[in-house]
């Protein structure tokens, strides 16, 4: 085969792949994990079979468990790339506000990343919990490195090493997610979660007590 053939294969199994991931994608986003099924991803008029599917992807959930892992790069690529404009001279706060105004902007540019990680991480497939704890570690490393860059902007106590303090939060904010899990009434919007984690993070570096009040 002349690798001009062998270019042209390449480019049709790449375009293949992304017409069956957004249409994944799209799925998901509207029906949610339980109620999705590969018959509804197949489409004929685009040259989607399931056997192209079941070619890339063994199961729904290894499916399902892709397009988790794109919405958690596409999401660490942009807050990497916006996060720290103008962010040099801004005080801890505002650095933690801009921080979240950047996830939330993100996720209105991209309502379908925004269902895919509701789901994936406030209420995850429960056989699938762990996979996607995994996938989401990257996201977590660079939030964690992103904290150390705002927590140098203060002074912590003697006792306390910037990368301990970022560590800790990343898994005090896992521990609320299980708790909003397991423990509401109600699934939380994004718009809450978002919310919620800033309150948290706020409460975390400066906590609830007034000075004058110590």
């Amino acid at each position: 085969m002349r690798q001009e053939e062998r270019k042209i294969q390449a480019k049709r199994k790449i375009q293949a792949k992304r017409k069956i991931m957004d249409n994944a994608l799209l799925e998901f986003a509207t029906r949610g994990y339980s109620a999705s099924s590969v018959n509804n991803i197949y489409d004929s008029e685009q040259g989607i079979s399931k056997e192209l599917i079941y070619h890339y992807f063994k199961s729904k959930d290894e499916l399902f468990l892709a397009c988790v892992e794109e919405c958690f790069e596409q999401l660490k690529e942009y807050i990497q790339n916006h996060i720290f404009i103008k962010t040099e001279s801004s005080s801890l706060k505002e650095c933690l506000t801009q921080y979240y105004k950047t996830r939330m902007i993100f996720f209105h540019e991209n309502p379908l990343y925004q269902k895919i990680f509701c789901e994936a991480v406030i209420v995850p497939p429960a056989h699938l919990k762990s996979e996607i704890t995994h996938r989401r570690k990257a996201l977590e490393n660079m939030n964690i490195q992103i904290l150390e860059q705002f927590l140098s902007k203060i002074s912590l106590r003697d006792q306390f090493q910037q990368s301990e303090v970022a560590k800790l939060f990343v898994q005090f904010l896992n521990f609320m997610d299980l708790q909003s899990r397991t423990t509401e009434n109600h699934v939380l919007d994004l718009q809450e979660y978002e919310q919620r984690g800033q309150v948290i993070m706020d409460i975390f570096l400066f906590g609830v007590v007034k000075k004058e009040a110590i």
